[in-house]
């Protein structure tokens, strides 16, 4: 791989606390990261309040043929570096996969195991995180 390739940007997308604002975005500003763009998700994902998370957390699950609201996401870029050393910290049940966005395009970014959603609160009716997290403090 050419030098330049191997130093170059990686996007990855964020659904949850490291969301601009939320507690754990320090992660990402941290690391050298950037803010790309604010989107939404293909249809076909699902969301869930993920139970026994410090700081909460949700869980995205891709469900095909799920005809859902899409749900608001964040793109972000890591120099390729901070990028693995992010990725390496990632706690199960969540991981990285290819999310598909409303754009047509898939980037690398967070989805959970689908067991650990079996018990958790469903709230993709709410289109994102932010939304929820500001439904359930009023």
């Amino acid at each position: 791989m050419p030098e330049n390739q191997a130093e170059s940007p990686l996007p990855i997308v964020v659904v949850g606390a490291h969301l601009t604002g939320l507690p754990l975005n320090t992660e990402l500003t941290s690391s050298g990261g950037h803010l790309l763009k604010r989107c939404r998700t293909a249809p076909d994902y699902r969301l869930f309040a993920l139970p026994n998370t410090t700081p909460p957390k949700p869980g995205m699950v891709r469900e095909p043929g799920f005809d859902g609201p899409g749900l608001e996401v964040e793109v972000w870029s890591l120099p390729s570096d901070a990028f693995g050393r992010f990725v390496a910290r990632i706690p199960a049940p969540l991981g990285i996969g290819k999310i598909s966005l409303d754009d047509g395009t898939a980037v690398s970014g967070f989805l959970c195991e689908s067991h650990a959603v079996a018990e958790a609160e469903e709230i993709t009716r709410f289109g994102g995180w932010r939304a929820f997290l500001a439904e359930r403090a009023q």
